[in-house]
């Protein structure tokens, strides 16, 4: 993929392979009001999705396309990413209502279990604070973005058959050569070919998801004001 390609850097592909470690999702509820004292970017069935929250996650978006090398001060491109961003606080909003509506709860264990996974993946409880310190949030915030984002894992589980996304040999082939192949450097295809059918199957989950986001649209009101 490009980097002039300008994709959706909240990916709820990897909220169904593993809860990010500092999510997008966790942002609180307080920072959405129905109440007109406040400006929102946008309304999803009657909940406000305020300004604050949009820049917020505007900022977050651009700075982590910079550390790709994506050049979000050219017009077209920062125009891409304004509109995705509000795309996804919109989704987010939307997914959140339907945990919510589903009743979906998280047991403590399941909570203590990811958190202790991303621990190990930080690379210790002392690298896995030094990330919370950066990012501003306490371990208390940390464990209830766990929560929130293992709900919406099992809420998207739960309305989306991604058994369905499945890579074969070929569709691994064919990427390969088009998108690897030729290049520099480039490693053989034995080599890669399991992180390519990771990849495709994580693609093709992502067109599902999408899908079901369309759904969720469909029977929703959206208003938005940017």
């Amino acid at each position: 993929m490009s980097k002039e390609k300008i994709i959706s850097i909240v990916a709820l592909i990897a909220v169904l392979g593993g809860v990010a470690v500092l999510g997008f999702w966790g942002y609180n509820k307080t920072d959405k009001e129905v109440a007109t004292t406040v400006q929102n970017v946008a309304t999803v069935n009657g909940v406000g999705i305020t300004q604050t929250t949009y820049d917020s996650q505007l900022a977050s978006v651009i700075a982590t396309l910079k550390t790709q090398g994506i050049d979000t001060e050219n017009a077209d491109n920062l125009n891409k990413i304004k509109t995705q961003t509000l795309n996804d606080v919109i989704n987010n909003e939307l997914v959140v209502q339907g945990v919510a509506k589903a009743g979906i709860k998280i047991a403590d264990a399941d909570v203590e279990a990811q958190y202790q996974r991303l621990v190990t993946e930080a690379g210790g409880a002392d690298k896995l604070k030094e990330q919370l310190t950066i990012a501003n949030l306490t371990e208390a915030q940390f464990r209830e973005n766990i929560s929130k984002q293992l709900a919406i894992q099992a809420y998207l589980l739960q309305n989306i058959d991604v058994s369905t996304a499945t890579a074969t040999d070929a569709e691994a082939k064919t990427f390969y050569d088009t998108n690897v192949k030729g290049q520099t450097g480039a490693p053989a295809y034995k080599d890669i070919v399991e992180q390519i059918k990771q990849q495709i199957v994580a693609n093709k989950q992502q067109l599902l998801i999408n899908t079901f986001l369309v759904t969720l649209r469909e029977k929703s009101t959206i208003e938005t004001s940017l």
